[in-house]
Protein backbone atom coordinates (compact mmCIF):
# COMPACT_ATOMS: atom_id res chain seq x y z
CA UNK A 1 0.00 0.00 0.00
CA UNK A 2 1.15 3.45 -1.04
CA UNK A 3 1.81 6.32 1.41
CA UNK A 4 0.74 9.98 1.29
CA UNK A 5 1.97 12.32 4.02
CA UNK A 6 0.26 15.38 5.14
CA UNK A 7 1.04 18.32 6.67
CA UNK A 8 -1.65 20.65 8.19
CA UNK A 9 -2.74 23.35 10.45
CA UNK A 10 -3.50 27.02 10.39
CA UNK A 11 -2.08 29.67 8.51
CA UNK A 12 1.22 31.29 10.11
CA UNK A 13 1.88 27.73 12.01
CA UNK A 14 5.21 27.00 9.42
CA UNK A 15 3.66 24.14 7.75
CA UNK A 16 6.18 25.01 4.66
CA UNK A 17 9.51 24.84 6.92
CA UNK A 18 8.14 21.27 8.42
CA UNK A 19 7.04 19.78 5.03
CA UNK A 20 10.71 21.20 3.20
CA UNK A 21 12.60 19.44 6.43
CA UNK A 22 10.28 16.01 6.25
CA UNK A 23 10.69 15.85 2.64
CA UNK A 24 14.05 15.89 2.91
CA UNK A 25 14.42 12.70 5.42
CA UNK A 26 11.91 10.79 3.54
CA UNK A 27 12.88 11.11 -0.53
CA UNK A 28 9.33 13.21 -0.74
CA UNK A 29 7.77 16.11 -3.19
CA UNK A 30 5.64 18.08 -2.28
CA UNK A 31 1.86 18.72 -3.55
CA UNK A 32 0.74 22.17 -2.42
CA UNK A 33 -2.85 22.09 -0.87
CA UNK A 34 -3.67 25.70 -1.70
CA UNK A 35 -6.50 27.05 -3.29
CA UNK A 36 -4.49 30.34 -4.54
CA UNK A 37 -0.88 29.09 -4.80
CA UNK A 38 -2.33 27.56 -8.10
CA UNK A 39 -2.47 30.83 -9.67
CA UNK A 40 0.54 32.31 -11.63
CA UNK A 41 1.74 35.47 -10.54
CA UNK A 42 0.56 35.65 -7.11
CA UNK A 43 3.28 35.26 -4.99
CA UNK A 44 3.47 37.73 -2.54
CA UNK A 45 0.14 37.10 -1.26
CA UNK A 46 -0.08 33.75 -0.79
CA UNK A 47 3.59 33.04 0.80
CA UNK A 48 4.70 30.77 -1.68
CA UNK A 49 7.82 29.04 -1.26
CA UNK A 50 10.87 30.51 -3.04
CA UNK A 51 12.50 28.85 -6.09
CA UNK A 52 15.32 28.26 -4.53
CA UNK A 53 13.38 25.35 -2.44
CA UNK A 54 11.04 24.63 -5.16
CA UNK A 55 14.54 23.58 -7.27
CA UNK A 56 15.62 21.76 -4.07
CA UNK A 57 12.52 20.07 -3.31
CA UNK A 58 10.04 19.47 -6.38
CA UNK A 59 6.74 20.63 -5.94
CA UNK A 60 3.47 20.18 -7.56
CA UNK A 61 0.11 22.37 -8.43
CA UNK A 62 1.74 25.79 -8.01
CA UNK A 63 1.54 28.26 -10.85
CA UNK A 64 -0.58 25.58 -12.62
CA UNK A 65 -2.96 28.43 -13.77
CA UNK A 66 -2.15 31.52 -15.77
CA UNK A 67 -5.81 32.65 -16.42
CA UNK A 68 -8.98 33.47 -14.10
CA UNK A 69 -10.18 29.73 -14.49
CA UNK A 70 -12.04 28.77 -11.46
CA UNK A 71 -10.14 26.23 -9.58
CA UNK A 72 -12.09 23.73 -7.01
CA UNK A 73 -11.88 20.77 -4.68
CA UNK A 74 -12.55 18.27 -7.76
CA UNK A 75 -10.02 19.91 -10.08
CA UNK A 76 -7.49 19.45 -6.97
CA UNK A 77 -8.25 15.77 -6.22
CA UNK A 78 -7.27 14.73 -10.06
CA UNK A 79 -4.04 16.93 -10.55
CA UNK A 80 -3.36 15.62 -6.65
CA UNK A 81 -4.06 12.14 -8.02
CA UNK A 82 -2.07 12.30 -10.89
CA UNK A 83 0.90 14.13 -9.04
CA UNK A 84 1.12 11.42 -6.57
CA UNK A 85 1.50 8.40 -9.04
CA UNK A 86 4.05 9.81 -10.82
CA UNK A 87 6.04 10.81 -7.64
CA UNK A 88 5.48 7.02 -6.76
CA UNK A 89 6.46 6.18 -10.05
CA UNK A 90 9.96 7.77 -8.97
CA UNK A 91 10.46 5.82 -5.74
CA UNK A 92 9.72 8.76 -3.93
CA UNK A 93 6.82 9.95 -0.85
CA UNK A 94 4.24 12.51 -1.74
CA UNK A 95 3.95 14.82 0.59
CA UNK A 96 0.92 17.19 0.82
CA UNK A 97 0.93 20.95 2.64
CA UNK A 98 -1.03 23.95 2.45
CA UNK A 99 -3.93 25.39 4.02
CA UNK A 100 -7.07 24.56 1.86
CA UNK A 101 -8.61 21.94 4.79
CA UNK A 102 -11.25 20.50 2.31
CA UNK A 103 -8.62 19.35 -0.30
CA UNK A 104 -7.13 17.41 2.38
CA UNK A 105 -10.11 15.98 3.34
CA UNK A 106 -11.31 14.84 -0.32
CA UNK A 107 -8.18 13.03 -0.71
CA UNK A 108 -9.41 10.81 2.08
CA UNK A 109 -13.24 10.96 1.65
CA UNK A 110 -13.36 11.72 -1.90
CA UNK A 111 -16.29 14.22 -3.34
CA UNK A 112 -19.78 14.18 -2.87
CA UNK A 113 -19.86 17.92 -2.20
CA UNK A 114 -23.61 18.69 -1.59
CA UNK A 115 -25.61 19.11 1.58
CA UNK A 116 -29.01 17.67 1.31
CA UNK A 117 -30.49 20.25 2.35
CA UNK A 118 -34.66 20.41 1.94
CA UNK A 119 -35.14 23.90 0.97
CA UNK A 120 -33.36 23.31 -2.38
CA UNK A 121 -35.74 20.65 -3.11
CA UNK A 122 -38.94 22.32 -2.03
CA UNK A 123 -37.55 25.26 -4.53
CA UNK A 124 -37.33 22.71 -7.40
CA UNK A 125 -40.74 21.29 -6.54
CA UNK A 126 -42.17 25.05 -6.45
CA UNK A 127 -40.49 25.54 -9.45
CA UNK A 128 -42.15 22.35 -11.44
CA UNK A 129 -45.43 23.66 -9.97
CA UNK A 130 -44.61 26.94 -11.84
CA UNK A 131 -43.04 26.44 -15.12
CA UNK A 132 -43.71 22.73 -15.54
CA UNK A 133 -41.64 19.80 -15.41
CA UNK A 134 -40.09 19.23 -19.13
CA UNK A 135 -38.46 23.12 -18.25
CA UNK A 136 -36.93 21.05 -14.98
CA UNK A 137 -35.70 18.18 -17.66
CA UNK A 138 -34.17 20.89 -19.86
CA UNK A 139 -32.03 22.63 -17.54
CA UNK A 140 -30.83 19.29 -16.54
CA UNK A 141 -29.84 18.24 -20.08
CA UNK A 142 -27.95 21.90 -20.40
CA UNK A 143 -26.33 20.92 -17.21
CA UNK A 144 -25.56 17.03 -17.78
CA UNK A 145 -26.95 15.68 -21.21
CA UNK A 146 -25.56 12.25 -20.64
CA UNK A 147 -27.23 11.57 -16.77
CA UNK A 148 -30.61 13.33 -17.96
CA UNK A 149 -30.36 10.29 -20.73
CA UNK A 150 -30.50 7.73 -17.81
CA UNK A 151 -34.01 9.23 -15.89
CA UNK A 152 -37.26 8.17 -17.30
CA UNK A 153 -39.67 10.78 -18.42
CA UNK A 154 -41.72 10.36 -15.73
CA UNK A 155 -39.18 9.71 -13.21
CA UNK A 156 -39.96 13.17 -11.18
CA UNK A 157 -37.86 12.01 -8.37
CA UNK A 158 -34.60 11.53 -9.79
CA UNK A 159 -35.12 14.69 -11.70
CA UNK A 160 -35.26 16.61 -8.64
CA UNK A 161 -32.29 14.95 -7.02
CA UNK A 162 -29.91 15.52 -9.68
CA UNK A 163 -30.92 18.84 -9.94
CA UNK A 164 -30.43 19.50 -5.98
CA UNK A 165 -26.95 17.77 -6.13
CA UNK A 166 -26.26 20.24 -9.21
CA UNK A 167 -27.32 23.65 -7.58
CA UNK A 168 -25.68 22.85 -3.94
CA UNK A 169 -22.44 21.40 -5.38
CA UNK A 170 -22.07 23.21 -8.59
CA UNK A 171 -21.05 19.58 -10.15
CA UNK A 172 -23.04 17.65 -13.37
CA UNK A 173 -24.83 14.83 -11.43
CA UNK A 174 -22.15 12.57 -13.50
CA UNK A 175 -19.28 14.05 -11.92
CA UNK A 176 -20.65 14.02 -8.75
CA UNK A 177 -21.13 10.49 -8.58
CA UNK A 178 -17.58 10.32 -9.78
CA UNK A 179 -16.45 11.46 -7.14
CA UNK A 180 -17.97 10.07 -4.21
CA UNK A 181 -15.22 7.26 -4.19
CA UNK A 182 -11.41 9.09 -3.90
CA UNK A 183 -9.13 7.43 -5.99
CA UNK A 184 -6.42 7.33 -3.08
CA UNK A 185 -8.64 4.73 -1.28
CA UNK A 186 -6.05 2.45 -1.93
CA UNK A 187 -3.34 4.65 -0.14
CA UNK A 188 -2.14 4.97 3.47
CA UNK A 189 -2.42 8.36 4.92
CA UNK A 190 -0.30 9.77 7.55
CA UNK A 191 -1.62 12.98 8.84
CA UNK A 192 0.63 15.39 10.92
CA UNK A 193 -1.14 18.55 12.53
CA UNK A 194 1.06 21.52 13.72
CA UNK A 195 0.18 23.70 16.71
CA UNK A 196 1.48 26.70 18.36
CA UNK A 197 0.62 28.63 21.21
CA UNK A 198 -2.23 30.77 20.05
CA UNK A 199 -0.53 34.16 21.00
CA UNK A 200 2.83 32.88 19.43
CA UNK A 201 0.40 32.05 16.17
CA UNK A 202 -0.81 35.60 16.28
CA UNK A 203 2.40 37.09 16.22
CA UNK A 204 3.50 35.10 13.22
CA UNK A 205 0.61 35.73 11.50
CA UNK A 206 1.08 39.77 12.26
CA UNK A 207 5.14 39.47 10.71
CA UNK A 208 3.64 37.19 8.07
CA UNK A 209 2.03 40.41 6.90
CA UNK A 210 4.16 42.81 7.51
CA UNK A 211 7.01 40.62 5.86
CA UNK A 212 4.51 40.32 2.70
CA UNK A 213 4.29 44.63 2.49
CA UNK A 214 7.80 45.25 2.84
CA UNK A 215 8.13 42.24 -0.36
CA UNK A 216 6.14 44.32 -2.39
CA UNK A 217 2.78 42.76 -2.34
CA UNK A 218 1.27 46.22 -3.38
CA UNK A 219 3.10 46.19 -6.46
CA UNK A 220 2.49 42.79 -7.05
CA UNK A 221 -1.20 43.41 -7.05
CA UNK A 222 -1.02 46.34 -9.25
CA UNK A 223 1.22 44.56 -11.58
CA UNK A 224 -1.24 41.97 -11.72
CA UNK A 225 -4.05 44.41 -12.03
CA UNK A 226 -2.41 45.29 -15.79
CA UNK A 227 -3.47 41.61 -16.35
CA UNK A 228 -6.32 40.07 -14.51
CA UNK A 229 -9.29 41.75 -14.26
CA UNK A 230 -10.67 42.78 -10.14
CA UNK A 231 -12.95 39.31 -10.44
CA UNK A 232 -10.42 37.30 -11.22
CA UNK A 233 -10.73 34.49 -8.13
CA UNK A 234 -7.69 35.05 -6.57
CA UNK A 235 -8.45 38.59 -5.98
CA UNK A 236 -10.83 37.26 -3.17
CA UNK A 237 -8.39 35.50 -1.27
CA UNK A 238 -6.65 37.24 1.98
CA UNK A 239 -4.16 39.68 1.53
CA UNK A 240 -5.55 40.80 -2.22
CA UNK A 241 -8.77 41.90 -1.56
CA UNK A 242 -7.78 43.97 1.42
CA UNK A 243 -5.07 45.56 -1.13
CA UNK A 244 -7.56 46.05 -3.90
CA UNK A 245 -9.41 48.00 -1.14
CA UNK A 246 -6.64 50.23 -0.63
CA UNK A 247 -6.07 50.71 -4.04
CA UNK A 248 -9.27 51.58 -5.17
CA UNK A 249 -9.22 54.36 -2.00
CA UNK A 250 -11.82 52.54 -0.12
CA UNK A 251 -9.66 52.51 2.98
CA UNK A 252 -5.86 53.38 3.78
CA UNK A 253 -2.83 51.04 4.10
CA UNK A 254 -2.94 50.96 7.66
CA UNK A 255 -6.11 50.30 8.20
CA UNK A 256 -5.86 47.85 4.98
CA UNK A 257 -2.91 46.44 7.34
CA UNK A 258 -4.91 45.40 10.28
CA UNK A 259 -7.57 43.63 8.01
CA UNK A 260 -5.27 41.40 6.70
CA UNK A 261 -3.87 40.90 9.81
CA UNK A 262 -7.46 40.43 11.44
CA UNK A 263 -9.32 38.14 8.51
CA UNK A 264 -5.95 36.15 8.84
CA UNK A 265 -5.91 35.53 12.81
CA UNK A 266 -10.28 34.48 11.96
CA UNK A 267 -9.40 32.31 9.21
CA UNK A 268 -6.77 30.56 11.11
CA UNK A 269 -9.15 30.33 13.97
CA UNK A 270 -11.69 28.64 10.95
CA UNK A 271 -9.23 26.21 9.97
CA UNK A 272 -8.59 25.08 13.61
CA UNK A 273 -11.75 24.09 13.84
CA UNK A 274 -11.97 22.28 10.67
CA UNK A 275 -9.02 20.48 11.11
CA UNK A 276 -10.29 19.72 14.36
CA UNK A 277 -13.06 17.72 13.55
CA UNK A 278 -10.53 14.90 12.04
CA UNK A 279 -10.02 12.36 14.36
CA UNK A 280 -6.94 10.57 12.48
CA UNK A 281 -4.70 13.67 12.28
CA UNK A 282 -1.42 13.42 14.97
CA UNK A 283 -0.78 16.87 16.44
CA UNK A 284 2.32 17.96 17.41
CA UNK A 285 4.04 21.61 18.41
CA UNK A 286 5.87 23.07 15.05
CA UNK A 287 9.05 23.02 16.22
CA UNK A 288 9.00 19.51 17.52
CA UNK A 289 10.89 18.37 14.23
CA UNK A 290 12.22 15.24 15.89
CA UNK A 291 9.38 14.18 17.43
CA UNK A 292 7.30 14.22 13.99
CA UNK A 293 10.20 13.00 12.22
CA UNK A 294 10.11 9.91 14.61
CA UNK A 295 6.32 9.60 14.01
CA UNK A 296 6.39 9.41 10.15
CA UNK A 297 9.21 6.68 10.85
CA UNK A 298 7.13 4.25 12.92
CA UNK A 299 4.07 4.67 10.61
CA UNK A 300 6.33 3.63 7.66
CA UNK A 301 7.93 0.89 9.25
CA UNK A 302 4.70 -0.23 9.88
CA UNK A 303 3.43 -0.17 6.36
CA UNK A 304 2.37 -3.62 4.55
Amino acid sequence: MNTVIQILGPTGVGKSQVALAVAREFNAEIISADSVQVYSGFDIGTDKISPQFRREIPHHLIDIITDCSQFNASKFLDLAFAAAQEIIGRGRVPLVCGGTALYHRVMIRGIFPESKKQTQRQQLQSEAASIGWDALRRQLEMIDPLYAKKIGPNDKMRLVRALEIYRNSGLPPSEAFRLTRSPFAAHCFIRIGLQVDRDLLYQNISRRVDRMLANGLIDEVKRLLESHPPSCPPFRSLGYKEILSYLRGETDLATARELIQCHSRQFAKRQLSWFRQEKDIEWFAAEDKSAIMEFIKKCLSKKP
